[in-house]
């Protein structure tokens, strides 16, 4: 391909607790093109030169130089869209002013963004909450992470917002700080399961003649991510609810078993009307089609 340079075109970098993802749009079109790259490239002493060089091998295996990045955390980024304040999965990027430092080893724009508000605005864009407003999304990944689309854009809070993974349950019978959601319903959760029954993690739900405590392992999980969802639908009382991520996506999830329990777990008033839960849809390329959209406002 011919290496090419327009202020039309934007280079998408999604990172992971497992992988980098980088992508890109020209002139707000996804482009049909994507490299993936291990997270451990950022987990060698130099975080910000191991994204640079994967940023740097997409773009030239593309073809392409964009104008800018838009790059996903997954995890806190402070209001100056700059910071890195905290990211459970890949800790070496903690306190790294990522969108600074990443811009000058490029030499372009970097802008950080929440991948769940990515994913959202991609889903609002050409997926499966195309033109839906008052959208309360969760993603079920390696981490949990959620976002809202109000009438006026991102619910942003203080600044970072809906990190509910982070959500701490209360655990009067331990001592020390409580546990987090996502130490009961996350993907690492899973990860580690697979390990003790020593099932590949992608065959969890699927395996055949599952023992009876990984079945109630994994039932249990269900229901804590039931509880998540139906508790960040409490505090915002959304029109929709968009699921998606890693584990939903799984061979044999329980979608329905999803959806009947966070009903069960809704305040009555949220039940008033049908519940609207719909599925993420368009996966890896809505984090293209909503870095178009952030460009564009």
């Amino acid at each position: 391909m011919t290496d090419k340079t327009t202020d039309d075109t934007i280079a998408v970098v999604e990172i992971g607790g497992t992988s980098v993802k980088v992508g890109f749009a020209d002139h707000g079109i996804p482009v049909d093109f994507a490299r993936t790259y291990p997270t451990a490239q950022l987990r060698q002493g130099a975080p910000v030169a191991g994204l640079a060089d994967a940023v740097t091998a997409a773009c030239r295996d593309a073809g392409l130089q964009p104008a800018r990045v838009v790059a996903t955390v997954p995890g806190f980024i402070d209001r100056d869209f700059d910071t890195v304040l905290h990211t459970a999965n890949i800790p070496e990027l903690n306190g790294i002013r990522l969108g600074t430092e990443l811009a000058s080893r490029l030499g372009i724009p970097v802008r950080l963004e929440r991948d769940v508000v990515l994913q959202l605005l991609g889903e609002s864009v050409a997926g499966a909450v195309k033109r839906q407003k008052e959208v309360l999304a969760v993603y079920l990944g390696t981490g949990i992470g959620a976002a809202y689309l109000g009438k006026d854009g991102i619910f942003r809070g203080g600044g970072w917002a809906l990190e509910i993974g982070h959500m701490p349950i209360y655990r009067p019978d331990e001592s020390g700080p409580p546990n987090r959601v996502e130490t009961y319903a996350s993907g690492a959760t899973l990860v580690e399961l697979a390990t003790d029954y020593d099932i590949p993690v992608a065959e969890l739900f699927s395996a055949t003649g599952q023992p009876p405590s990984l079945r109630e392992w994994l039932d249990e999980i269900v229901w804590q991510q039931a509880v998540t969802i139906a508790t960040a639908a409490a505090l915002f009382s959304p029109q929709t609810i968009l699921i998606g991520g890693g584990i939903v996506d799984m061979k044999s999830y329980p979608r329905q078993t999803l959806k009947q329990r966070i009903a069960e777990s809704l305040p009555h008033s949220l039940l008033v009307q049908p519940l609207d839960i719909r599925w993420a849809a368009l996966g890896w390329q809505a984090a293209i089609h909503g870095a178009v959209l952030l460009g564009a406002v």
